[in-house]
């Protein structure tokens, strides 16, 4: 449903294959908490098992972010080197971070 991502407190998860096949991306629409990381965390990691090693990107540019997952995701981010984009507007982060935008990318 288009224009509703941002109404629903309940997370929704897509996961997207880039056409040439080099990225997979999921994206979380609604609130992602603290709690409901915990659903996301295995999706990530099930999608990088079965990638054949292509790049897994989580895309909540969509979501709401709660401060506390928004901590547990920076650290999450660098451990298993899964870029995370976000949103960073008032409407998309509940307590914004300082200026930049969580992005982790892996080492080149």
């Amino acid at each position: 449903m288009k224009g509703s991502s941002l109404a629903s407190d309940k997370l929704s998860v897509v996961v997207r294959v880039d056409v040439d096949g080099e990225q997979i991306q999921i994206a979380a629409t609604g609130r992602v908490t603290a709690v409901s990381l915990q659903g996301l965390y295995p999706v990530v990691q099930r999608t990088k098992s079965l990638g054949g090693g292509l790049g897994v990107e989580m895309d909540l540019s969509e979501a709401t972010v709660d401060a506390d997952a928004l901590d547990q995701l920076k650290i999450y981010a660098e451990l298993h080197e899964v870029p995370v984009r976000l949103n960073t507007t008032p409407h998309n982060v509940t307590t914004l971070p300082s200026r930049e935008v969580l992005t982790t990318s892996q080492a080149a």
